[in-house]
């Protein structure tokens, strides 16, 4: 195994105390903030509208979840692919790239739709290339914000963006059920186009900042900068400990969050989908409230035994939620869950960012992303089944299994040197 790369001397020594607020100053930040709100703003439009036009054109469940999918696999086969170009040609070009390629998706799609000319296929080819565009704009999304920022703004720039996130699932399916229901599926991706065009222009409006063939040269292929991406993120033990780990709890989480939230919800707590609503604010607001703490506490000096403190709280959490009898004890466990994954997902993706080498940023940046979402698929298929037999087993075992990788993780002394 090669040797990790040397932590920098700044993050050895005692972090300084951090601002909420001080990321503020930052016109590059405020730029950067904008363009993604607006993107976030026009991925809830597309999603309702989306939803709507399918249930409206096939009745079909079934149809829905075929766009999804269809939407889905391009967007993780190419995920390495958008971080490479990412570090190829800087992660602001990607990142804008993508957004004006979503205006020249979302705008015919509006006009088919306001038209009444829309057919299921163009629906299917449309989502494809939605799912196609994402792969390229996660990567160079979590790939900017080093770029802009000093090194110790790190935690509150993405304490604000985790904020915003969490603003943004409360407010922006509101809003966009709201317009869809008002005056049709076709305004709302019309609005969707037009978030991204205008966030477009304000990325561009970002410094500019060169790439890899900048940095180091240029001339070599796309397949070996993948390559040396995978090569350098499973080379650095803490880079490669936060990916396993992220890739655990997501597997493990996602299906019981995704299919046991709204069977419990239904089933054993008989509070509709109301109920759901609140189970999923709930962990919504603790997630928020974590990421605030974050972003005025100072980062810890060992991530190591954050990562296992945070991902044990939050497996415990998991396992409570499928034991208790009723609404409201299940939603005070989900919002006490959520702090967790605000914290971590604010100090975690932050050590991240400052631990990769700049030319690096976007390729780990991707496989951070595919291992979030690689295995969910897998995950959702798995929950099901379980959750038809019992869903408190399904919560059991998904907790169980967080709880298992923490205890692996709290075992190595590598991971608490971290």
């Amino acid at each position: 195994m090669l040797e990790s790369p040397a932590v920098p001397i700044v993050d050895q020594v005692a972090p300084p105390k951090v601002r909420l607020w001080s990321i503020a100053g930052s016109s590059a930040f405020r730029k950067f903030w904008l363009g993604t709100s607006l993107s976030l703003f026009g991925d809830f439009f597309n999603y309702i509208a989306m939803a709507w036009l399918v249930l409206q054109l096939t009745g079909s469940s079934l149809a829905l979840g075929a766009v999804l999918t269809v939407q889905a696999v391009p967007r993780a086969l190419l995920m390495l692919v958008g971080g490479a170009i990412a570090d190829r040609i800087s992660a602001r070009l990607t990142m804008s790239g993508s957004m004006a390629l979503r205006v020249l998706c979302a705008a015919p799609l509006a006009l088919l739709v306001l038209t009444n000319h829309v057919a299921m296929w163009e629906v299917y080819i449309l989502s494809a290339v939605f799912g196609i565009v994402g792969a390229f704009f996660y990567p160079a999304h979590g790939a900017v914000l080093p770029s802009i920022v000093a090194r110790e703004q790190l935690e509150p720039a993405n304490a604000v963006m985790n904020i915003t996130r969490q603003t943004s699932v409360i407010i922006g399916p509101a809003v966009a059920g709201l317009m869809v229901a008002a005056v049709g599926s076709g305004w709302a991706f019309a609005t969707d186009a037009v978030c991204f065009a205008v966030g477009t222009l304000v990325i561009l409006w970002l410094p500019a900042s060169g790439g890899i063939a900048h940095a180091k040269g240029g001339g070599s292929g796309l397949v070996r900068q993948i390559r040396d991406g995978i090569g350098y993120a499973w080379s650095d033990t803490g880079i490669r400990v936060m990916l396993l780990m992220i890739a655990a709890v997501d597997f493990s989480a996602g299906g019981a969050l995704e299919v046991g939230l709204p069977t419990l919800a239904h089933g054993r707590f008989d509070a509709g989908a109301s109920g759901l609503g609140i189970l999923f604010g709930a962990f919504g607001l603790g997630a928020t409230a974590g990421a605030a703490v974050a972003g005025v506490v100072k980062r810890p000096t060992r991530m190591g035994w954050l990562i296992v403190a945070v991902c044990g709280w939050l497996g415990a959490g998991i396992v409570l939620t499928g034991l208790v009898p009723s609404l409201p004890p299940a939603a005070t466990v989900m919002a006490i869950s959520g702090i967790a994954t605000g914290v971590i997902n604010t100090y975690g993706v932050s050590w991240l960012q400052r631990r990769t080498d700049p030319t690096m940023q976007g390729r780990v940046m991707s496989l951070v992303m595919l291992a979030s979402v690689g295995l969910v698929p897998i995950s959702l298929a798995v929950s099901g089944a379980i959750a038809e037999v019992n869903p408190t087993l399904l919560f059991v075992i998904a907790g169980g299994l967080i709880l298992a990788a923490t205890a692996g993780a709290a075992a190595s002394r590598t991971v608490r040197a971290l």
